[in-house]
């Protein structure tokens, strides 16, 4: 804590300083200077002082100043020129004791406003422009942008991250690893304003859901600081949606296959579900228990044909309303994809004694839709945007598993089937303004409506026992067959409004003021009910397991078997097992950003988060009721600190300090079980939220405007870190606590942007280019609570890799009429823990596994587009493993292969 303390006490250094510092102003005359028609600021425009040698180039804000002589009254001539812009003079008089303002729009001179326009918006998210934007901000941001994510054939969000320095994905997870800290410890945004989860069990959204097609770019902040969210200790990621470019319209298909599902033809598909993803059956409607009237079947359906496909609608426009530029974008599209895997999992006693031993055949189909409009309208150095998303994901999985379990005789084998539908739905609908109010004062007013259904329609479980080379059912209980029905509904309300306050500013340095409030209103229900099948009088011999529906059916209701649900047969069999959560946080925040001189900035923030979460559950177990109310009031004050320091023009060195804070999430907190394929959650409700301390040291050098050289060094310590363990219950019950006192996160850091060989021709020029990250990570956590009876007394944080490496090499060749672009792409992480030991058992570990991915994009005439891409190429086994002591060998859990994805894409622009 030692070192947390001195950089807290810098912290109150610099305010001081902030407080303190003052410079008396010059005379002089400054302005601003933007495009005539975009009305966004022109950064390197030349403007002089007719007549004289007093000049300046405008910033990457369009902003410049000029000092002038005060003692006397002057008329001046000033005069702005840039490159392929008409220059433009104006006249304007310099009072004594006076600072004047002027301001410039410059037409282009020699193409179409149009294209102009296209051009430079386009650069916005190039990655020249990106790492441009990086150099210059004063806060440790790292983006990844369109014109990258297309090189690298990378096809939504969450593969984009993981191609950046400290960040991996966990297989079968839906989010990714930042620094080793997982779902719980990041953040997800879109433009700048909080995202929901469609998922129960996650904190964040499910970042595949959103396609390279409505990404501009994504930004990842590592470090905290005041207008970000207080509830992060990993990292904040902020995706930024597609605005129009111009006047197009383009049109995208494309089609593929996955080596694993190539010749297969007895793909299993789950009865109610189809190739667009809807659904019949969503609901249970049953009103009785004597009636079985569930609209699905138990029975699957074959599929043969297991054609990947994609089709995407890209539209850009752009109107002068009066003088004024009004844009729309719009996309929609769909994508549909087969996987099919097979593989093994095992389990063992904590000496190593095997009761599971079975193989399982994954059937997987996943489907989405998306649409999103943009409309944003500008008038002078003010704009107004309307963002509208609809994202609907589907994942359909059917997998069987056949071998060794906990059976009742020597010899006995089980056969069970899960057949589960996670259906989602997002709704997003936001508007961002960015106001200039006067030559000082600036807001930033934004607004948003997050709407969620996260449903799991009629899962159906079986489970047989294969004795005697005869298949019965099993009758352990009556939940060995089951079928599941879950909805959650999630309504967000996010407001922010930022006030900006230049301070007397003649020297061309930053220094303002932000200040304002942040606004975050959150309520979800989540319902589910669970049908067991209680079989009753004479049991089949021997069944046909694929002809379940012959037996679980109104004509057998109460002489075969039995509805009941969790509650039994009681009078309230019917009642729903639900929780619902409450979550507003106001938050009231201030950050000075002070430019000392040309080399040193300071940006000193404060943030007062203000909480209040209540979850209120029933559960046959237990409920509100009689655990007692599970509520959190918490104010945070949240202090940060981000220094930067211009070595020379291309180098700089940066330095962060802050602390922040980590919430349970509502499922965490409420005392109801989840079964998954191999375990059960069950939420807890005492969980405390964790506070974090942060710090990093980094060091950047840009050797020329399109390379990186960086090393980083950070330090976290969390307290009251939670995390999720066996519980000491019978069977796989998993369970959320605080581990102990305290956790420790250091790790290094090194990325490398680099131009090998550059050549130029008639047509452009042929760049060779390469580009890696490597990560080391240490982390350490005590593990003090005696609940779980954990195996070690301190361990790594679940999660967090020791070494993470990414790394790519692309060439760009251009022809006449033919750009070509090849890429290859490598990821790297090392083994970590799934799950911490507890009960005499070691960690549950996740095979490190490496990744190589090809992608091959060309055009021609500007018009046409091809993409071909190769993922996966290396076709690792995904593994899971466990150590027993007196064993020289860990105990493989499971293990599969994922297959390697074959597609090709065309497109055309009109």
């Amino acid at each position: 804590m030692n070192c947390i303390k001195k950089v807290f006490s810098l912290v109150v250094l610099c305010f001081s300083i902030i407080m303190t510092y003052a410079q008396q102003a010059p005379f002089g005359v400054k302005g601003t200077v933007v495009d005539v028609e975009s009305y966004q600021p022109l950064a390197g425009v030349t403007v002089t002082i007719a007549n004289s040698q007093l000049g300046t180039t405008t910033n990457d804000k369009g902003e410049f100043y000029i000092p002038l002589p005060s003692d006397k009254s002057a008329e001046y001539l000033i005069r702005a020129s840039l490159m392929g812009y008409d220059a433009q003079e104006l006249n304007f008089t310099l009072q004594a004791n006076d600072t004047e303002f002027v301001s410039f729009a410059l037409k282009n001179a020699d193409a179409v406003i149009e294209e102009v326009v296209i051009t430079r918006r386009r650069e916005k998210f190039s990655e020249l422009a990106l790492l441009e934007e990086r150099k210059k901000s004063n806060l440790m941001i790292e983006s990844i942008g369109a014109q990258e994510l297309s090189r690298k054939g990378v096809s939504d969000a969450r593969a984009a991250l993981v191609k950046m320095a400290g960040v991996s994905r966990q297989e079968g997870a839906k989010n990714v690893f930042v620094r080793g800290l997982g779902d719980r410890y990041n953040s997800s945004t879109l433009n700048g304003l909080p995202l929901p989860s469609e998922d129960p069990l996650f904190k964040n959204i499910s970042l595949d859901f959103f396609s390279s097609d409505i990404i501009q770019s994504i930004n990842v902040n590592k470090t905290f600081n005041a207008q970000i969210h207080g509830d992060v200790a990993g990292a904040n990621i902020d995706i930024h949606t597609k605005e129009a470019t111009g006047n197009s319209f383009e049109i995208n298909v494309g089609g593929g296959v996955n080596s694993q599902t190539i010749g297969k033809d007895n793909f299993k598909r789950i009865d109610g579900t189809n190739y667009f993803g809807t659904l019949a059956g969503a609901k249970p409607g049953i009103t009785s228990l004597e009636n079985y009237n569930f609209k699905n079947n138990w029975n699957p359906n074959v599929q043969n044909n297991l054609f990947n496909t994609n089709f995407r609608l890209l539209g850009n426009k752009r109107f002068m309303v009066g003088n004024n530029p009004l844009s729309l974008f719009f996309v929609a599209g769909m994508d549909s994809k087969y996987r099919y895997a097979d593989g093994k999992i095992q389990n063992a006693t904590n000496i190593g004694e095997i009761y599971l031993d079975q193989d399982f055949v994954k059937n997987e189909y996943t489907v989405s839709q998306n649409a999103m409009l943009n409309l944003r309208y500008v008038w002078g150095q003010n704009s107004i945007s309307f963002n509208s998303l609809y994202i609907h994901d589907q994942k359909q999985d059917f997998t069987e598993f056949f071998g060794k379990g906990d059976n009742e005789e020597e010899g006995d084998k089980e056969f069970s089937r899960r057949q589960q539908v996670n259906d989602n739905h997002l709704f997003v609908n936001q508007i961002l303004t960015n106001l200039k109010i006067n030559e000082r004062l600036g807001a930033n007013l934004s607004a948003g409506f997050n709407y969620i259904i996260g449903n799991e329609p009629d899962r159906r479980i079986n489970n047989f026992l294969f004795r005697n080379n005869v298949m019965t059912f099993s009758t352990n209980s009556p939940g060995e067959n089951e079928r599941f029905f879950s909805d959650m509904k999630e309504k967000g309300f996010v407001a922010k409004g930022i006030l900006t306050y230049k301070l007397d500013d003649f020297q061309e340095l930053e220094r303002k003021i932000d200040f304002g409030y942040n606004g975050n209103f959150v309520t979800r229900n989540f319902y589910n009910t669970v049908f067991n099948h209680r079989l009753i009088g004479t049991m089949p011999s021997s069944i046909d397991i694929e002809n379940v529906d012959q037996y679980f059916n109104q004509a057998n209701l109460g002489s075969l078997f039995e509805l009941e649900t969790q509650n039994g047969r009681t009078d309230r069999a019917l009642d729903e097992f639900y929780y619902t959560g409450k979550k507003n946080i106001h938050s009231g925040l201030a950050a000075a950003t002070y430019q000392f001189n040309q080399d040193f900035t300071a940006v000193l923030g404060l943030r007062f988060d203000n909480i209040y979460q209540d979850v209120v559950y029933y559960f046959n177990l237990s409920s509100t009721a009689t655990d007692g109310p599970s509520t959190i009031k918490k104010n945070y004050f949240l202090p940060s600190l981000n220094l930067k320091y211009v070595l020379n023009d291309k180098m700089i060195l940066r330095a962060s300090g802050s602390k922040s804070y980590v919430l349970p999430q509502f499922i965490e907190l409420a005392r109801m079980q989840y079964a998954g394929i191999n375990q059960t959650i069950e939420g807890n409700p005492k969980l405390v939220p964790a506070q974090v301390y942060n710090a990093d040291l980094k060091w950047e050098l840009y050797p020329t405007s399109s390379e990186l050289i960086s090393a980083g060094v950070f330090y976290k310590t969390i307290e009251n870190p939670i995390s999720r363990v066996y519980s000491t219950g019978a069977g796989n019950l998993m369970t959320f606590i605080n581990t102990g006192s305290n956790a420790t996160v250091l790790g290094a850091e090194v990325e490398i942007k680099k131009e090998l060989l550059r050549h130029s021709n008639a047509y452009g020029d042929n760049v060779l280019a390469a580009g890696a990250n490597v990560s080391y990570l240490f982390s350490k956590q005590k593990l003090e609570d005696p609940t779980p009876q954990f195996t070690n007394t301190e361990d790594q944080l679940e999660g967090a890799s020791p070494w993470i490496v990414n790394a790519d090499i692309s060439y760009k060749a251009n022809f006449s009429n033919f750009e070509l672009m090849p890429t290859l792409v490598f990821n790297y992480f090392s083994d970590r823990i799934y799950t911490l030991g507890s009960r005499g058992f070691q960690n549950l570990m996740e095979k490190g596994v490496p990744t190589l991915d090809f992608n091959m994009s060309s055009t021609i005439k500007r018009k046409f587009g091809i993409n071909l891409k190769v993922e996966n190429i290396l076709n690792p086994d995904r593994e899971y493993y466990r150590e027993f002591q007196d064993q020289a060998n860990p105990l493989l859990i499971e293990s599969y292969k994922r297959g390697v994805d074959f597609s090709l894409g065309l497109s055309y622009k009109f």
